[in-house]
């Protein structure tokens, strides 16, 4: 799913919209199940389903490739048995089989790892897609499919303190007891993925808050789908790559110009809302754009392999600062937008190299603005 049509599905959870039905499991700290909830959506006050609605619209919110992820079933998963089969058979019972419910939220309390209550929510969503005519523009009396789908949200439980609180009908401020609270979602899916504007039962989307809690076991042994490298670990794997590509030549200039050519791939394509994925043939050819020797480059494929995986792209945001160019070293740090990198340079000056930065601002040290040196009079 790209951008816009994670954007699409987003907008429609909302209260009188295409959510059908919700389903939720409430597990204890011990991993033991507290109860299953069937709450009616007819029944459900409207400032209730706008706190669910709240809570799932979290499970598809943040950015590409850093908490939100496309995954694909393997073969055998859609096979009998499989774990794609297990969240089909959940999507067309339309939620109302209780005994694969059952299965299903005991599947996730075997495989969830946490150390504290939450809840399992579970919601039926229906989408009654628009057709789109030749100009591109939605054709609101034509519709092509139904998307029907499940969204999943794993949410932490959390034991509110008890304090004063300002009652608005006493007008006054109230004891409020220590009660316990539903928590953003730190894991959950979409199932299944839209893309190109239909149902895809082949993929899904997963969410995870924090990129060091992404909850892998859910991802692998729930889902059966293996996530993409984190983004940290695809820019350190990047950072390696650069440095024992280029070697030598790994100077100020050539990993400028290397930082440059990733953030034009960015920009080329940053309206497709696909997020840019970098090759291994392509990385080959930035790289020896930008100052790497082609002797170094002949065992590059076996080395990208083997550090990434074979066939595994990297994302290009997560490979590169695309609002700045940063310079440091232990004694200094320095933070250059990235449309005024250029501005840059080193030179060698009596044997020793200097990185030059044109002063074209005001310039302020420790907050006190200071003068700038006057320039000469070229004509004088």
């Amino acid at each position: 799913m790209d951008k816009k049509a994670i954007s699409e599905i987003r907008k429609l959870i909302k209260p009188d919209s295409c959510i059908d039905r919700i389903r939720a499991c409430y597990v204890n700290e011990e991993g033991e199940v507290i109860c299953e909830l069937h709450d009616s959506l007819a029944a459900m006050e409207k400032e209730s389903l706008e706190k669910y609605c709240e809570i799932l619209r979290g499970a598809m919110s943040g950015k590409p490739g850093r908490n939100l992820f496309n995954m694909e079933f393997p073969l055998e998963e859609e096979a009998e048995g499989g774990r794609q089969q297990l969240l089909y058979r959940l999507q067309q019972s339309e939620l109302k089989n209780d005994e694969l419910l059952t299965l299903f939220f005991n599947k996730v309390v075997e495989n969830f790892r946490c150390q504290s209550k939450y809840l399992i929510l579970l919601v039926l969503g229906t989408y009654d897609i628009p057709a789109r005519g030749t100009d591109n523009e939605e054709m609101e009396d034509a519709s092509d499919y139904v998307y029907s789908f499940l969204l999943c949200c794993i949410c932490p439980v959390t034991l509110m303190k008890e304090g004063l609180c300002y009652d608005e009908e006493a007008c006054t401020f109230l004891d409020r007891r220590m009660d316990w609270a539903v928590q953003k979602p730190v894991s959950g899916f979409l199932f299944p993925a839209f893309n190109d504007r239909q149902p895809d039962i082949h993929s899904l989307l997963y969410y995870c808050r924090k990129e060091d809690e992404r909850h892998e076991e859910i991802s692998s042994d729930l889902l059966g789908c293996v996530l993409p490298i984190p983004e940290s670990g695809q820019k350190e794997l990047f950072k390696s790559m650069v440095e024992q590509t280029l070697g030598r030549d790994c100077t100020f200039e050539n990993v400028k110009n290397l930082n440059d050519a990733v953030n034009e791939l960015i920009e080329q394509n940053k309206d497709s809302g696909e997020p840019v994925q970098i090759e291994k043939a392509q990385m080959r050819r930035l790289l020896s754009e930008n100052g790497a020797d082609q002797s170094v480059l002949s065992d590059f494929d076996a080395a990208y392999d083997e550090a990434v995986g074979e066939g595994v792209p990297l994302m290009a945001e997560n490979l590169v600062e695309t609002t700045k160019l940063e310079v440091k070293s232990p004694s200094l740090k320095i933070s250059v937008k990235a449309d005024m990198a250029d501005m840059l340079r080193t030179r060698v000056i009596d044997g020793m190299e200097y990185l030059l930065i044109p002063v074209v601002d005001e310039l302020e040290v420790n907050g006190i603005r200071i003068l700038q040196a006057k320039k000469e009079d070229s004509a004088g």
